[in-house]
């Protein structure tokens, strides 16, 4: 199916997930993912190995006990995804590593994942970075500015306390309801600022 002919809404996103601390993140990404459309799943080595660090678990097995409908896991760099003519809509790397964020800003592409921020980058497609890392050095500084100005989202995890957050799935829901308005999908994981909780 040719999604730039179609309702933009059911165009696929890429989920990546590097090497950075908070794999639980890009799990409640996927739970809240919407079931009508299409995610296309890309795990660096490391963030499997994370993974076991965090959670003790194989991260393929944790995602598959969240949901099997809609996925699709890529890692190799024959992957139709490393290739600019085969459309998705948004790619999210969600953590990324601070490894991860200075590849893509420097061209760097060693990995299916960083590939994919070629990728974006070059075919002009929303990119949204969940940078995990604290404190930020001048170096990561830099090259996350060097992003932004060509348009890229760079998303730390940080709260808005006004959205209603009282305990950790909350807050989850917080992140990635702001991860879902940069990537244009329409939610109600949140209490916007202004809007009156009922």
């Amino acid at each position: 199916m040719n999604y730039r002919e179609k309702d933009s809404n059911l165009a696929p996103i890429v989920l990546g997930i590097s090497g950075g601390s908070c794999i639980e993140l890009a799990l409640h990404f996927i739970k809240r993912f919407p079931k009508d459309r299409m995610l296309y799943i890309v795990p660096t080595q490391n963030a499997a190995l994370l993974c076991q660090a965090e959670k003790k678990q194989n991260l393929k097995n944790l995602i598959n006990a969240i949901r099997t409908d809609n996925i699709a896991f890529y890692d190799s760099m024959t992957s139709p995804l490393a290739s600019g003519s085969f459309y998705f809509e948004s790619c999210i790397i969600l953590p990324t590593s601070s490894n991860t964020l200075s590849s893509i800003a420097n061209g760097l592409q060693s990995n299916l994942l960083t590939r994919i921020g070629a990728v974006c980058l070059k075919e002009k497609r929303n990119l949204v970075l969940g940078v995990r890392e604290m404190p930020l050095s001048a170096i990561l500084l830099e090259n996350m500015a060097k992003l932004a100005n060509l348009g890229v989202y760079v998303a730390p995890p940080i709260a808005g306390y006004y959205g209603g957050i009282y305990d950790l799935e909350s807050l989850h829901d917080f992140l990635i309801g702001r991860y879902f308005d940069m990537l244009n999908m329409p939610h109600d994981l949140f209490v916007r600022w202004g809007v009156n909780k009922q």
